[in-house]
């Protein structure tokens, strides 16, 4: 059973009852500082000492009670460790980590070629619209591609927005034709 399945299933009363204090409604004599008025408030997950100021879940009281670690509490209340992991399993992880890397360097690599693209593109409709006589076909096309282009590089570089990516290399192509 994990933690949670273990909260779900045993009551702070359960676990009280395991080491023989006798609860009054939700009062109990505190058996950690071992006292004889009732002073701990007892919850259904948990309780709070109002003498010595214990408080915590039902794990930390068997911890106080027994003098032990989580994990020593943990089974004593029915909790199991799964052990998966082993030899096989952490060669999977690894290679699943590795296989991410690689689609991560994949990604940005393609980021900036694209971004290269981008530029070369503005630098290329720069160049026509400087040189080419105004409102030609080559001219009107660069006007027209070099607005679209810096759009997408202030969405995409500045504000990183969502831009289509075949569309910047649909442009270059079309850029580097003219």
């Amino acid at each position: 059973m994990t933690v949670e399945e273990i909260k779900q299933s045993v009551t702070m009363y359960d676990v009280l009852a395991k080491y023989g204090v006798k609860v009054r409604g939700n009062l109990a004599c505190c058996p950690i500082h071992r006292e004889r008025h009732p002073s701990m408030q007892v919850f259904k997950d948990g309780y709070k000492c109002h003498a010595c100021q214990s408080y915590g879940d039902i794990f930390k009281f068997v911890m106080e009670m027994e003098h032990c670690d989580f994990k020593t509490a943990f089974i004593s209340l029915g909790g199991t460790y799964e052990q998966h992991k082993t030899e096989k399993h952490r060669k999977l992880v690894k290679k699943k980590f590795e296989r991410q890397k690689v689609e991560r360097q994949e990604q940005s690599d393609f980021e900036e070629k694209l971004h290269t693209m981008l530029c070369k593109a503005i630098t290329k409709c720069r160049q026509v619209i400087q040189n080419e006589k105004p409102y030609s076909d080559r001219w009107c096309t660069c006007v027209n591609a070099l607005d679209w282009l810096l759009h997408v590089l202030e969405e995409k570089y500045i504000r990183e927005g969502g831009i289509n990516k075949a569309d910047v290399i649909r442009m270059y192509r079309r850029i580097e034709r003219v």
